[in-house]
């Protein structure tokens, strides 16, 4: 393996398109760290985070023909760094969303409902409610529902008392719920929201 950190970028590019390994070990050892904390950052997940990171250099190797030469390669590696991390991020919460519904109904009604599926648009909805909340809320709320984070975690981590992890929670469900109640073009999709938001 032979990095060569001297060469331009852009050149490095040019090789990399003509199939040129070394070339792209030497793109690799240059971003691998500073896209991989970014993966970490987004996701506080780095058994994700480094499968997220290979998912990415994957890409970068099978769309090497469709770079721009003349263009940064770092915008190109956060902008595809961003979108698999928040596709990861999605999965969980459908996940979250699932196990909530299931624990639900099986708790009102003694068993599971074998049809029961989410759909893309309970999904979407939960996210731009989400999406609303301000900036401090919305931290503690993905930390502590989507990342199963305790409220200890939570406060230690932004540097807030437990109280104030929790007074964020309960605000933040307010408005979600009502978020969720105010859009009637989905009332469809607002059964499972709600669930997830009432198993905290």
């Amino acid at each position: 393996m032979s990095i060569r950190e001297e060469i331009p970028e852009n050149q490095l590019i040019e090789l990399l398109q003509g199939g040129d390994v070394e070339a792209f070990d030497t793109l690799y050892y240059r971003y691998f760290k500073i896209i991989s904390d970014n993966i970490l950052r987004i996701t506080k997940d780095y058994t994700a985070s480094e499968d997220i990171l290979q998912e990415v250099f994957v890409s970068l190797w099978e769309k090497r023909y469709t770079l721009k030469q003349d263009q940064p390669l770092a915008n190109w590696l956060f902008v595809v760094s961003y979108n698999k991390s928040m596709n990861y991020l999605r999965n969980r919460m459908k996940e979250q969303l699932k196990t909530a519904s299931i624990e639900k109904q099986h708790n009102d009604n003694g068993g599971l409902e074998q049809d029961w599926q989410l759909t893309e648009a309970q999904l979407l909805l939960l996210e731009s409610a989400i999406e609303q909340l301000p900036p401090q809320r919305k931290r503690v709320f993905v930390q502590c529902k989507l990342q199963g984070k305790s409220y200890a975690e939570v406060a230690e981590n932004l540097q807030i008392s437990k109280y104030t992890v929790k007074e964020h929670i309960v605000k933040a469900n307010e408005f979600i719920r009502d978020y969720i109640h105010m859009n009637p073009g989905n009332l469809a999709a607002i059964a499972f929201p709600v669930v997830f938001l009432t198993m905290w």
